[in-house]
């Protein structure tokens, strides 16, 4: 059986790693998602059935009226502060601004009309959330977080939903007392993981760790953080992070997808999703260094249960077709439950410094 012909990014990995020896992962997968020509967000429109993965914005258009509802009850708890925008990290196709705006269309006609900024760099994507969006909005695109924060001079109100997850992520392993990088080398002429030099100790590594423990690390996720938090402990605001993770390090989570099916980490490089387990914990703790609060995570599931997902589901299935309500309750099914989306994924909602949790968070805090 001949070998897959190789792709043009496989190829400058190749002869990268042949120059210069193996590379960090997080350069891997920074190349595999974001290279200039090949990377796998900057080609095609992975979202939905067609794609490779399905979010929950494509899920339910009830996810994302819930997510614009409760940014409206922030904003109104907030007192409706003057100079508010909007904002939405990693928007995909624009399914869920457009949901969201929905929502606010007739209940906070302030939030609709609020400029929107978008952290995006495929310009495919761009061109699809400016149509999806609509043209009634006033759109201004990003390819970095601090851009994105400088551009509005007051409070933010915003979501990322699984977009820390496709940050590249660093990966680390314990070997004979000690923590190494974990690099990307060529072994028998294929990619492989190959064991590096020694690093310092992270508060983020796993305690008591075992002989081929992994640990990874996100610096990116942190910088993106570190500059959210800045502008919302300054200037007020509210943004959700919604991400399947966990509350401290995940270990060895890097998984990838092509058609709806995981393929190996080294498959054909660009041509696959590659994403991890997002470490809440560490971006709590960069929030905080930032003057800010990160509050949860809570599994999405009771998230939504508590801010009145079944209700308004069972609002919009009252009127509907009994095969349309069967879809809707699919939909909800594969939102919430805990055999699903409803335990693996989190939320977790960055708002300015003080006290109390707001609703959906109950028991997060001592």
């Amino acid at each position: 059986m001949s070998a897959a012909p190789q792709t043009s990014l496989e190829a400058q990995l190749r002869e990268r790693i042949a120059a210069d020896g193996p590379i960090t992962f997080e350069r891997y997968m920074a190349a595999c998602l974001g290279a200039a020509n090949d990377g796998y967000y900057l080609t095609r429109d992975p979202f939905g059935e067609a794609g490779d993965f399905v979010t929950a914005p494509e899920i339910s258009g009830l996810f994302g009226e819930m997510c614009g509802l409760y940014l409206a009850h922030m904003f109104e708890i907030a007192g409706k502060p003057s100079g508010a925008a909007v904002a939405e990290l990693g928007p995909g196709r624009g399914t869920l601004m457009r949901d969201m705006r929905h929502a606010w269309a007739s209940l906070m006609p302030e939030l609709a009309g609020a400029p929107v900024h978008l952290l995006e760099t495929s310009p495919l994507l761009r061109a699809a959330q400016k149509e999806v969006i609509g043209s009634d909005a006033a759109l201004a695109w990003h390819d970095k977080v601090t851009g994105l924060t400088a551009a509005v001079a007051g409070p933010i109100f915003g979501i990322a939903n699984e977009f820390f997850d496709a940050l590249p992520a660093a990966q680390y392993i314990w070997r004979d007392g000690s923590w190494h990088h974990r690099l990307v080398g060529l072994r028998d002429d294929r990619f492989g993981f190959i064991t590096g030099g020694q690093v310092p100790d992270d508060p983020a590594f796993p305690k008591a760790p075992r002989d081929g423990m992994v640990a990874e690390l996100c610096p990116l996720a942190d910088d993106v953080m570190a500059s959210l938090a800045s502008a919302v402990a300054a200037r007020g605001g509210a943004v959700l992070v919604i991400d399947y993770g966990r509350d401290g390090n995940p270990g060895d989570s890097i998984q990838a997808v092509a058609a709806h099916q995981a393929v190996d980490l080294f498959h054909e490089p660009g041509q696959a999703d590659l994403s991890h387990w997002v470490d809440f914990a560490a971006l709590r703790r960069t929030a905080e260094a930032a003057g800010a609060r990160l509050i949860g995570p809570v599994p999405q599931g009771r998230f939504l249960m508590q801010i009145g997902l079944a209700m308004r589901a069972e609002q919009a299935g009252a009127s509907a077709a009994p095969e349309e309500r069967r879809a809707l309750l699919a939909a909800i099914d594969r939102l919430t439950s805990p055999a699903q989306m409803g335990e693996v994924f989190k939320v977790a909602i960055l708002v300015p410094p003080g006290e109390g949790l707001p609703p959906g968070f109950s028991g997060t805090e001592d």
